[in-house]
């Protein structure tokens, strides 16, 4: 039989350096556009055409109804302040305003309905009827 040796140390396991430990670390808030997108990934041509009918559609309501929302709060702005929507836009009748191109116009043809502003060249229904002895004044507006 063999002696046991006595008073040897034991061999100590060398030691091994520390493994870090892996902290779970919070995964980062997914956007609207990310959540968007995984959930589109598996969807199939016919399915997307659908999603993009029911989208505008959606899109529609939503741009129809900021929109009046808007106009609601407009006009009862200017009811407020006393002033009407054909002013605020400027189809308000102030003097001597114009909304068209180009100068008012001073002269009518009572026979046509056309008219003359005064500047330049004349109309040419206004020299005729000059030509014929009618006076300019006859047919200020």
């Amino acid at each position: 039989m063999a002696k046991a040796v006595r008073g040897r140390p034991h061999k100590k396991a060398a030691r091994k350096a520390p493994v870090p430990v892996k902290r779970k670390t919070a995964a980062a808030p997914l956007t609207s556009a990310a959540k968007l997108e995984m959930l589109i990934d598996n969807l199939t041509a016919k399915d997307l055409d659908e999603l993009i009918k029911i989208a505008t559609d959606r899109k529609n309501a939503e741009i129809a109804g900021a929109s009046a929302s808007f106009l609601d709060e407009v006009k009862s702005r200017a009811a407020s302040l006393g002033i009407s929507l054909a002013d605020l836009v400027g189809l308000g009748g102030a003097k001597g305003s114009t909304t068209g191109a180009g100068p008012a116009a001073k002269y009518r043809n009572p026979a046509t309905g056309e008219t003359w502003s005064g500047r330049g060249r004349p109309a040419k229904w206004i020299t005729e009827l000059e030509a014929k002895g009618q006076k300019r004044e006859k047919f200020a507006i």
